[in-house]
């Protein structure tokens, strides 16, 4: 790591260290008044997913603080249907649920879709956001294609931020974290370094303001490799032996932010903005053995990717008139990727040369929704929202399979859309709820998005939600218009692609028991089946002049079908978490030669418990997941694509919290104690084609991490 990110991370240890020592001094001198207790308030409906629609699972801010997550991959990692994907070479976190990728997925911050390399909302790199800034997590699991637009196939992922706090004053946070990377570890050039600063005002009880930075350095994980200035020499002639680098790339994440809360009353305003630029390194693992004056002078052609982002949200809400309330959210977002291709000199230890420089991805959004609901505030069995969302995305991507292309075009999506959900309460323990949105997007056809869920109670404690509709995904900004085409290469994008359709149900019942004086057990059972038709795959075919054309078609479908028992019971200072899904997965690829109609049937186990000890304000927790076989498409070096079979693991974390004083917290725990790294994929063989197996690196071995969180209040 260089000079500059040492510095940083002294200048912060140094400045906690007398931050803390200045407060014990001023509490050892003012030993009989206590600091008032702060607390944080994050519970704003205004963003919030609608959980009368909808069965909506919430991780709790004191769940994402007992577990320490560096990233948000580290908090998601226990729900029993999400699936975390890393990817090593692109240092790129994304998510699956019910083994459907992250296109299916939409991550929103704040109820407002977050834009990303490709696309707004989908295919997020999670590790990208910020979990300092997280209140708690809303996860909805199935098609909310009404609500929440298009590629909301799988479901939700809502972040909702922090936001003042419960008494006027201030609350300063200051956060120090230390994480080892498998068993690799040095206080600045190894394992990971995070520091957070934020502080709070609550000027009064309308107005509110926050402002913070959060560092995030990863040096990368070694695995055998040997680093940046490795080179192997022998009769002064340079081996390749490939060791150069690390296994996965080092990058470097500073996220700032601030934001406005104000309550004008009836109305409240809530302003963010927030900066985030990422800086990554991929380290050529062959060394050049090239001679200057007669001297060896080994060099690398090396990678560097720098991302910058900035987001402009607004959201405004209050009522109308007596109970119909509005909403309306305004974001601009815009992400500039940058490419350098360098020459590093191995014996000085610097960039030698930059053979190129460019912007290789630019990507600018402009968004808009607002929703007027309880719109029939004086009907006790009728009532409608209606509303409206507006993107308009322009940019363009020039980078493939780690090369730069000078090839840019930039495009542009703009898509007008409406939808409305009225509620028929024919009973007191009945309600139903049709949907529908229309879509008209410059680049696709119109469509009609539908849904229709219902609500039975069968008592306060036993209740029963459906909700049955389209699973409507539009393809994304690099499917439709990515180009690559040189010598060497020719990946186009297709424009003519078409949204993948089709249905989803989701069944859930859910019941509330209390067991003994002061135990009680959540029992949720879910069945669901999601069916996509037309689903985008990669296919291999010929352009006009003849040359081998890799590109996207609407060629392939897909079917998830299953079911879920979750059990959470709390018992005095326990807490226990059982769950089970057995699901079914079914693809079936027109290109393929080999056909299989049957599911593939896999059982996905996750277990988590919690005891508090509240004499020594200190929690200690585990979670455990097993995550059985999946099924899922995969690509091979020719740029087709095959069914194939992800093996099994098994993840377990471990973690002590505890209050040292009043103001100081530490963390201390294990991730990954079971020490996967790499797990196994293989494709099925078919007339023409041999059955293949490839590793696939999921982590970086048992890490073992201790956080320090300061919190003055005044």
């Amino acid at each position: 790591m260089s000079l500059n990110k040492n510095k940083i991370s002294i200048y912060f240890y140094l400045f906690l260290s007398c931050f803390i020592y200045a407060q014990e001094k001023e509490s050892d001198s003012t030993k009989t008044e206590h600091l008032k207790e702060v607390i944080v308030v994050g519970e704003s409906n205004v963003t919030s997913v609608s959980k009368k629609l909808f069965t909506v699972s919430t991780i709790k801010r004191s769940d994402i603080d007992n577990v320490a997550g560096s990233n948000l991959a580290d908090i998601l990692f226990n729900n029993l249907n999400i699936t975390v994907n890393p990817d090593a070479s692109s240092g790129r976190s994304t998510v699956s649920l019910f083994g459907l990728d992250g296109q299916y997925v939409k991550i929103l911050v704040d109820g407002i879709p977050m834009v990303s390399d490709n696309g707004l909302g989908n295919n997020i790199d999670i590790s990208q956001i910020n979990v300092d800034d997280i209140e708690r997590v809303e996860i909805v699991e199935g098609s909310m294609g009404v609500l929440y637009g298009d590629n909301a196939v799988a479901g939700v992922i809502n972040v909702i931020t922090k936001r003042g706090l419960k008494d006027n004053g201030w609350q300063l946070q200051m956060a120090l974290q230390e994480e080892t990377v498998g068993n690799e570890f040095e206080l600045f050039d190894k394992g990971r370094h995070i520091q957070n600063f934020r502080a709070t005002n609550q000027v009064n009880e309308k107005l509110s303001y926050t402002f913070g930075v959060t560092r995030n350095d990863f040096a990368g994980y070694y695995n055998g490799y040997k680093g940046q200035d490795y080179v192997k020499i022998e009769d002064n002639i340079v081996i390749n032996d490939s060791l150069r680098g690390t296994e996965w790339n080092p990058k470097e994440q500073i996220t700032a932010s601030a934001n406005v809360d104000l309550d004008l009353g009836k109305h409240n305003v809530f302003y963010k903005l927030q900066y985030f630029n990422e800086d990554l390194d991929i380290y050529n693992h062959t060394v050049n053995g090239r001679y200057q004056n007669g001297q060896l002078n080994p060099t690398a052609l090396d990678e560097n990717y720098k991302t910058d982002r900035w987001v402009n949200n607004i959201n405004v809400s209050g009522p109308l008139k007596g109970d119909t309330k509005y909403n309306f959210s305004l974001s601009y977002q815009n992400q500039k990727r940058y490419y350098k291709e360098l020459i590093y000199n191995i014996f000085e230890q610097r960039t030698q040369s930059v053979e190129t420089d460019a912007l290789s991805q630019s990507s600018e959004v402009w968004y808009s929704k607002a929703f007027v609901s309880h719109i029939v505030p004086q009907s006790d069995v009728f009532d409608v929202q209606l509303g409206y969302e507006f993107t308009n995305q322009s940019g363009f991507d020039a980078n493939a399979s780690g090369a730069y292309s000078n090839e840019v075009v930039e495009n542009t999506i703009t898509n007008y859309e409406v939808f409305g959900i009225t509620e028929f309460k024919p009973t007191e323990n009945l309600s139903l709820n049709p949907g529908a949105r229309f879509t008209h997007s410059s680049q696709f056809n119109n469509h009609l998005i539908w849904s229709l869920s219902a609500n039975y109670n069968f008592s306060e404690k036993l209740r029963l939600k459906t909700v049955v509709g389209s699973a409507y995904r539009a393809p994304n900004f690099e499917e439709l218009f990515f180009y690559f085409v040189d010598a060497n290469h020719n990946v186009q994008g297709n424009p003519d692609l078409q949204p993948e359709d089709g249905v989803s149900v989701f069944v859930n019942l859910k019941d509330h028991f209390k067991i003994a004086n002061e135990g009680y057990l959540n029992t949720n059972f879910n069945f669901f089946h999601i069916y996509l038709k037309d689903a985008i795959s990669s296919i291999t075919t010929e352009d006009e002049d003849g040359r081998t054309l890799f590109t996207q078609d609407n060629i392939d479908y897909s079917s998830r079908l299953g079911f879920t028992l979750d059990n959470s019971f709390t018992y005095k200072n326990w807490t226990i978490g059982l769950g089970g899904t057995y699901l079914g997965i079914k693809n079936e690829l027109q290109t393929s030669e080999s056909h299989n109609d049957d599911y593939l049937w896999s059982l996905n186990l996750q277990s988590s418990v919690a005891y508090g000890l509240p004499k020594w304000n200190t929690t200690i927790s585990a979670q455990l997941k097993h995550t059985g076989e999946t099924e899922g498409l995969f690509n091979n070096e020719d740029g087709e694509t095959f069914v194939g079979v992800t093996e099994s693991f098994t993840w377990l974390n471990a973690s002590i919290r505890t209050k040292l004083t009043s103001q100081l917290e530490a963390t201390l725990g294990a991730r990954n104690i079971f020490d996967v790294v790499n797990i196994n994929s293989s494709t099925s063989s078919g007339s023409h084609t041999e059955a293949t197996s490839t590793s696939r690196l999921i982590g970086n071995g048992r890490s073992y991490f201790l956080k320090l969180l300061y919190n003055l209040n005044f």
